[in-house]
């Protein structure tokens, strides 16, 4: 389906049916997943009632699965404010998360900095620096509502990465304030979190991310081992978050991308 987009006083067409999914699969019963703190797996089992266990490989006449799973740390997944603070939105009160005008950049991480970062951190850490975003982001004012953030080196391992064996990616406090400058509301980030795996439970730039200048919470999100493929070129996107209306922190989610072209430009797809 075509869909046109007006957005900073031009038009846009998009294929919906040529966008990219950038969300990792999950798999239950299975080791194929992500693992961040919680090593368990997601675990899908047939719902049991009255002697009848729910699964057509049984003879039932429908598959009910009950399903469980770690949303932080197992998967691709969206989060607000309450994560973090005790008043702030859930997941599920949000709206408006539709064609959301993105850039993706590609950034690989620093071994040393001199940038800000609330608790010290050693040569195992690797950080995303303000400097880094600027050098990619400084020459664009638009298409900045959400940033995408792939970090080097790129590959399938993400989709089954054990992050609690490495230090994974993270961003300096300057950065999140950079991002912040330049009006950015969503950060979607290829690992699974914008903090260090281990501040002491400050978190802190979730906090700088999920509250206004004035100690206010926002209606931000971010959005956590996501994967995106190295055929999505760095540039514009717009960018739809799907998630179910829990009343919960985050949720596992789906993301889809596609690349915009203005009427009079050439159009170029994301697809695989």
């Amino acid at each position: 389906m075509n869909v046109k987009i007006e957005y900073n006083k031009k038009v846009y067409e998009i294929n919906s049916n040529q966008g990219k999914s950038i969300s990792i699969p999950m798999s239950f019963n299975s080791n194929n997943n992500p693992k961040f703190y919680d090593e368990s797996n997601p675990i899908k089992e047939p719902y049991t009632s009255n002697d009848v266990t729910y699964d057509i490989n049984k003879n039932a006449s429908c598959n009910v699965p009950v399903v469980k799973f770690n949303v932080h740390c197992s998967g691709t997944h969206t989060e607000t404010g309450a994560h973090i603070f005790k008043e702030s939105q859930t997941i599920g009160e949000l709206s408006n998360l539709n064609f959301i005008p993105s850039r993706l950049i590609t950034i690989k991480p620093q071994k040393q900095s001199n940038e800000n970062y609330h608790v010290t951190y050693d040569s195992r850490d690797q950080i995303i620096t303000k400097e880094s975003l600027i050098k990619s982001l400084e020459a664009y004012d638009d298409f900045l509502e959400c940033v995408i953030i792939r970090t080097l080196p790129n590959s399938e391992d993400k989709l089954k990465h054990n992050y609690n064996k490495h230090n994974h990616p993270f961003l300096s406090n300057d950065a999140i304030y950079y991002l912040k400058e330049k009006t950015v509301k969503h950060i979607i980030i290829d690992t699974p979190s914008i903090d260090r795996s281990d501040d002491g439970g400050q978190l802190k730039n979730h906090k700088i991310f999920f509250s206004n200048n004035d100690n206010s919470m926002n209606k931000n999100t971010v959005t956590e081992l996501a994967f995106i493929p190295n055929h999505c070129i760095d540039g514009r996107y717009f960018v739809c978050i799907g998630y179910p209306k829990f009343e919960l922190d985050a949720v596992k989610n789906i993301i889809g991308q596609n690349i915009p072209s203005a009427k009079d430009q050439i159009k170029f797809k994301c697809t695989t």
